[in-house]
């Protein structure tokens, strides 16, 4: 088996991405590549690849035989390795994100349980307050109209929030 004596070098694009170009001694990067992380404009679109090369300040340039028509061995392993810390950031970003969303939604219900509890007073008070006639029948129903109104309102909004925050199913289509 031939083989070819390359610089295995890493290019990073401003999109975030980053690849290992196995190049001759001396050859440049294709158009659009550069040599170094810093040309990532937002941290959020960088590749796993890209945020070791970053957090490191190294480059990944070293001479290595390699043959032909194979990948290295080093290289598929820096690659599950960087796949793997990149995974690992995406999951504890979710579970940051799903514990404010959680927080958010328990604020919320217990601000619909507080408006449930006032307006049940306010439809008492109202009630008592027609017994006890220093409310005509016509203020009374008018009052009763609004409460009724925006009692169901606040209904339509907890039905709402239970909607938006029902689990999903999971999706056990295959291939996807």
């Amino acid at each position: 088996m031939d083989t070819i004596e390359t610089i295995a070098t890493w290019g990073y694009k401003p999109d975030g991405s980053a690849q290992i170009f196995d190049l001759a001694p001396g050859a440049d990067l294709p158009e659009g590549w550069h040599l170094s992380p810093t040309v990532i404009t937002d941290p959020s679109l960088a590749s796993a690849d890209a945020l070791t090369m970053r957090a490191t300040g190294h480059t990944f340039a070293h001479v290595v035989d390699v043959p032909a028509s194979e990948p290295s061995a080093v290289d598929e392993l820096l690659a599950a390795l960087t796949e793997i810390d990149r995974l690992k950031a995406v999951i504890e970003t979710g579970k940051a994100e799903n514990e404010a969303l959680v927080a958010e939604i328990e604020a919320a219900e217990g601000a619909l349980d507080g408006a449930s509890a006032a307006m049940a007073e306010l439809q008492a008070s109202l009630t008592k307050a027609h017994e006890d006639g220093r409310v005509t029948v016509a203020e009374r129903n008018a009052a009763k109209e609004a409460v009724e109104a925006l009692a169901a309102e606040l209904a339509q909004v907890k039905a709402d929030l239970d909607a938006a925050t029902a689990p999903k199913p999971a999706n056990t289509a295959k291939g996807k």
